[in-house]
């Protein structure tokens, strides 16, 4: 089976600008990726229960993540005093990006296995590397007000979720997470961290975490559906289907979404 972000459509001559824009993330990635490959091919035997069974071995993968986060720093896409969630959600970005090149896709799935699935370990080793930087790095706080730049890591998801008893999706996207693949939790910040436990499907496309108060529960009364337009915030209300397509009558945006 595919993973969900695999066949995403970029468009080649972004490559150029990646490279133009981003001269020290671009001369790091590479590294990162062919350490995440390696590593993922240590793992990547599964168990009679589906889950990893390898023996993990990946070697110069701390270092050159290391590396990355010293390039992002210098090529002023994110400020050293960032927290902890938007570093890694900034390399999500910079990963899926890289893979659409044309670069590995073990190097991503080790990603998802490293970030997605064992976050709060993969969080204190970060943690603490960025704790080193600081001491390392001049002028780190200044970052990029370039469009062109900062297209490049711009958000693959809007947003604006929404909730139904089978898991949680984006409105604007195909991207839809199984309660399998959540976890729910209450500190520093309620929401639900994408673990992706279950099915071992990762989307780098959807954040490692998606606050409470960004996901929408749709109301239903009397066979309606009464669900919020992601660009203007108007409640819309239409016919209740096990999928649905709206329009908003004030700003005309369409969207779809289940219920």
């Amino acid at each position: 089976m595919p993973y969900p972000f695999e066949y995403a459509v970029v468009n080649k001559s972004e490559e150029k600008l990646f490279r133009d824009k981003l001269p020290h993330v671009s001369s790091s990635i590479p590294e990162l990726f062919r350490t995440m490959s390696i590593a993922y091919r240590s793992i990547e035997q599964r168990n009679i229960y589906g889950k990893y069974g390898g023996l993990r071995r990946d070697n110069g993968f701390e270092t050159s993540l290391n590396l990355v986060w010293v390039a992002m720093l210098n090529d002023h896409i994110i400020g050293i005093d960032a927290d902890i969630s938007t570093y890694v959600d900034v390399l999500r970005a910079l990963c899926l990006k890289w893979y659409q090149f044309g670069n590995s896709l073990d190097a991503c799935l080790f990603f998802g296995y490293y970030f997605y699935l064992f976050n709060s370990q993969s969080k204190f080793i970060v943690r603490d590397q960025i704790k080193d930087l600081k001491f390392l790095i001049d002028n780190a706080n200044r970052t990029t007000q370039d469009p062109a730049t900062l297209s490049l890591i711009k958000p693959s998801y809007s947003g604006a979720w929404y909730q139904t008893d089978q898991g949680i999706g984006d409105k604007m996207s195909n991207i839809f997470i199984k309660n399998g693949d959540l976890s729910k939790v209450g500190l520093p910040l309620p929401g639900y961290q994408l673990t992706f436990s279950e099915t071992y499907q990762y989307d780098l496309r959807a954040p490692h975490f998606i606050s409470e108060e960004q996901i929408e529960k749709p109301v239903i009364q009397d066979g309606k559906v009464i669900i919020s337009c992601p660009k203007c915030r108007q409640r819309c209300r239409g016919a209740k289907f096990e999928h649905i397509e709206m329009t908003c009558p004030k700003c005309s945006q369409k969207w779809t979404q289940k219920i």
